[in-house]
Formats: structure tokens, sequence, C-alpha cells
């Protein structure tokens, strides 16, 4: 059976559109701060950082995500993607993502008046309406009366196509940052910032180690994921199984032996010096666990 290779860049070649160095720099609140409010143009709070790079499960059986960057302050939730490959999916993402985000953020006994204003903004090196805007915002509104009539549920859906050739309705500041998505040439104190945050995190040790542990975890759930899709695909013997089994297959591989391998490159980790708190992070074991595997070691 031919098996199909997973992969991933090089660490040196690693830059602002990969989501895992995207999400990295994104931990410095001041870099954040500034690139949300270019976008959002609203004075961003006190950044609480939810969750980075990091599975979002609301409950057993409901489908668990992936988020670059979740954040909140004193009134919003944000969550922002870095998005290079385009799927035709980013719409309905869009919308699981702010569902899941509603549900997390709010407690059990809370009032809908409660809710957070909910962004979810995907920074895309490709126009995912093939329009050429460079911003695309999204919000509920009535289609029947000839003047707009805002649903106002506090939800914006934000797509930036950094691809787009007329930059001309862009803030200056946004629009040299598009530059430096496209051609890696900082120009402004904020994308020189980022470069050089970029530059120092790429010598450090342990950021690599955690890229290395990051990139083979994934790709050994990609190649479980496709292989348990290949064997559905067969047992249901039927032509369209093989393209069912696949899709089904990526979720039922992540949960099949997810907590052994979780528990290897915990170990893994460890004996490379990487902290307990960021092995937590980066295996979703619960901090006790790998407190204890620290014990027996």
């Amino acid at each position: 059976m031919k098996v199909t290779q997973f992969q991933f860049k090089k660490w040196e070649d690693l830059d602002i559109t990969d989501d895992f160095i995207f999400s990295r720099v994104m931990r410095n609140k001041r870099l954040c701060r500034t690139l949300l409010e270019m976008i959002l143009k609203v004075k961003i709070g006190n950044i609480k950082f939810l969750t980075s790079q990091h599975a979002l499960q609301i409950e057993p059986n409901a489908k668990g995500i992936i988020m670059d960057v979740y954040l909140k302050d004193e009134k919003r939730v944000i969550n922002v993607e870095m998005q290079t490959s385009n799927k035709g999916n980013l719409p309905r993402r869009a919308r699981y993502y702010q569902a899941a985000a509603d549900i997390d953020t709010t407690p059990k006994g809370s009032e809908y008046k409660d809710l957070k204003e909910n962004y979810v903004i995907f920074i895309c090196t490709f126009d995912p309406f093939l329009k050429g805007q460079p911003y695309y915002t999204f919000q509920n509104m009535c289609l029947e009366y000839k003047e707009p009539i805002y649903l106002k549920d506090g939800t914006t859906k934000i797509f930036l196509n950094t691809t787009s050739k007329d930059l001309s309705s862009l803030d200056g500041e946004l629009r040299l940052f598009y530059d430096y998505i496209k051609d890696k040439i900082a120009q402004t104190d904020f994308t020189k910032e980022l470069d050089a945050t970029i530059f120092r995190m790429k010598q450090e040790k342990e950021e690599r180690n955690m890229y290395l542990t990051y990139s083979s975890r994934m790709m050994e759930q990609r190649r479980d994921g496709y292989e348990a899709g290949l064997f559905t695909g067969r047992e249901e013997g039927i032509s369209i199984g093989l393209a069912t089994g696949r899709e089904e297959g990526i979720s039922i591989g992540l949960e099949r032996g997810a907590y052994q391998k979780a528990l290897e490159m915990a170990r893994a980790m460890y004996l490379d010096k990487v902290p307990i708190e960021t092995i937590a992070k980066y295996t979703n074991l619960p901090l006790e666990t790998v407190m204890e595997l620290k014990q027996e070691m």
C-alpha cells in the first residue's frame, strides 16, 4: 500500500505565514494588540490568551478545533487564523469557531446579554472570494428590507486578502503589513519588531524542539487518520467509501492511540529539558499527568 507523505517545512524556512510561527509571535501581547487594533480599528483592552495552537474541545462528541490565536478582552472574544491554503470551507469554519468560542467563554448560568462581541479573523495569502478586495467584513443582516437592518448579534467575520493588488482602501500601517506578509520586507516599527521577534525565536533551541514535536505529532495524526480512513472505506465496500473514509478517518485517527503518543512525546520533551507547562500545552496532557511523568523519570 502506498503511504501518503505529509510534509512540514524545515525550521529554517518558516516565516510569519506559518501558523506555528504566527501563533508563537502573537503571544507577545504588544504585537498582538497592535495587529488587532490595525485590523479592527478599535481599542483593544487587557488581553487574556485563552489558548494558542491548542485544541478546543467543547464536549467529547463535538468536533474539536485548533485555533492559532484565541483571546479575549473586557468586551470581545477574538480568534485570529493565518490561512495559506484555500479548501473552500472558511465561511463554515468561521461559523463553527464563533459558536465554539461563545460556548467556551459563557459560563453556566449566564444570560444572553452576557455574550461578548465575537470576532473571527482569517489572514489569507489568497483571495477567498475572488473579488479582488483586500478586506472582507461580514455581519448578519436582513435581506428583505431595502435599507440595511443589522441583526446586531455581536458577531463579525473578517477575511484579509493579502494578495489584493489594490490596497488603497487600507490604512498605511495595515497596507505595509500586507506587504510584509507577501514580500517579508519590514518597513514599519511594527513589522520590524515582528521580524526581529521571529529571528530571535528561530535561534532558540526550545522553540525549535517545540516545532519538531508539533510537526511530528501532526504528521502522525494525519497518517493515522489517512490509514484508518482507507480501512473504513474498504470495509464499506463502496466506491465512495474511500473518500468518505479518509475524511472520517482523520477524526478516528486523532483518537486512536493519541494518549499513548502524547505520553511518549511528553517524555521526549522532558528529556530535552522543555518546561512542564510547555509540555502540557503541546501534548494536551493535564499538567498533573506531566508532573507525574517527571517523577517517574
